[in-house]
């Protein structure tokens, strides 16, 4: 995988008809910018994860992975029936 510190330290051969140096470096920092923000996320996101998997299994749940038949939708809806017994299961 590349990561932001691989495109910081990429060394390129200089050629005589090559491109403007300070438009590939511009749009290389916009790429590390970028990957640096997605790999926060990425860590914020595995971290949830873990703590919500510690979570129901500390609740006797089980493991979560059995109970998991794919990705959820973004665009999935839940019914006002779901959220209540959801915040049930939350609440001590």
């Amino acid at each position: 995988m590349i990561k932001a510190e691989n495109i910081a330290n990429k060394e390129f051969r200089k050629a005589l008809f090559g491109y403007d140096r300070e438009d590939v470096d511009k749009y290389l920092d916009e790429l590390i910018a970028q990957l640096l923000e997605m790999e926060k996320e990425r860590k914020e996101m595995a971290s949830t994860i873990e703590y919500l998997v510690s979570e129901l299994t500390a609740q006797g749940e089980g493991k979560p992975d059995e109970r998991v038949v794919g990705p959820v939708s973004p665009h999935a809806t839940v019914s006002e029936e779901e959220r209540r017994r959801a915040q049930e299961n939350i609440e001590p």
